[in-house]
């Protein structure tokens, strides 16, 4: 709710400047008018001003005040409240992160899983209308956070976020999508999408990622899967590093297939900023859309300027009939 004071029509306000003009044109043509007609007023410069004449002096300058409040009468001064109501047609998603040992490589800064969670804390604060789930899967899929238009509290799970919430160091990538697309099962939002980040090849699990996959498109559920790119090997071939296994980039095929039969998109992240740019275009794919309404309640204020430009020159009418009153 906006409370505003506005003018219905402000362009009437231009008179005003006039109304100086022609008061200042008045008192100039007044005093070159002779009022009384002898042929010397020598003798009458020192007489003293009566009251009345001072009142009557002071009638040109009401006159002149209750045309100005009149003016600002006429631009019609309003007084009221604006209602906006926004109805958002609504974006929700579930975020399925890889917590599985290989995330602890450090060829992203700090690591892997530390660079998923600041990109998708800054994903989930740009969120503002829509609801938002957090799944994690290693060995298994679980749920850590359920679908909630809290991004704050959002935020704060994510950061919690560890290696060893989930036993093992497979990657169940199909438990994972599962989880996170049966949380947006009965949604009634116009778009519902999966968020999908690993670094490995699905190897373990009781749901196939092509099996979750299916089941998310039946369920009208887009997937957006993202790879994060091996660089370790090549690290460590340029410090010199010795390594138990060697540099292999896992095959991405599967989060292709997974984004291909949901209508999504497959991303690849070379590295912390192109992670951070990934989430920057999958905001801006998904952005929400909302409906605002705006309901206008306005009391007009016409009246504390009108009465009191009347009662000025009804006041004057009065003694001019009265008090003042001229008999010939």
């Amino acid at each position: 709710m906006t409370f505003i004071n506005h003018f219905q029509a402000p362009w009437v306000l231009l008179a005003l400047p006039l109304t100086i003009f022609l008061f200042l044109l008045h008192r100039r043509t007044e005093r070159l008018q002779p009022t009384v007609l002898f042929s010397g007023l020598g003798d009458l410069q020192d007489l003293p001003r009566s009251f009345k004449q001072r009142t009557l002096a002071l009638f040109p300058y009401t006159r002149w005040l209750a045309l100005c409040l009149g003016i600002i009468a006429l631009a019609r001064p309003q007084y009221g409240t604006v209602e906006f109501s926004t109805s958002s047609l609504g974006v929700d998603i579930a975020l399925a992160i890889d917590v599985s040992g290989s995330m602890q490589q450090d060829d992203y800064a700090p690591n892997r899983l530390e660079a998923a969670k600041a990109a998708a804390v800054e994903f989930v604060k740009n969120r503002k209308t829509d609801r938002v789930s957090v799944v994690v899967f290693a060995e298994s899929a679980a749920l850590l956070v359920p679908p909630t238009m809290d991004m704050p509290a959002v935020q704060q799970f994510i950061r919690a976020i560890q290696f060893n919430m989930i036993n093992g160091q497979a990657t169940a990538v199909g438990d994972g999508l599962a989880l996170a697309t049966s949380k947006l099962k009965d949604s009634p939002a116009k778009s519902r999408v999966v968020v999908l980040l690993t670094d490995g090849e699905s190897n373990t699990g009781k749901i196939q990622p092509a099996q979750a996959a299916e089941i998310a498109k039946a369920l009208n559920v887009k997937v957006y899967t993202i790879g994060l790119e091996t660089n370790y090997g090549g690290m460590a071939r340029f410090l010199n590093v010795p390594m138990a296994a060697p540099n292999r980039s896992f095959d991405d095929s599967q989060l292709r297939q997974i984004a291909e039969t949901t209508g999504g998109r497959y991303f690849r992240a070379s590295d912390t900023e192109s992670l951070r740019n990934i989430y920057q275009e999958i905001d801006r794919l998904e952005k929400t859309e909302l409906e605002v309404n705006e309901t206008a309640d306005y009391n007009e204020r016409f009246m504390i300027f009108w009465f009191p430009a009347l009662a000025l020159l009804g006041f004057e009418f009065l003694l001019r009939a009265l008090w003042l009153r001229r008999i010939p």
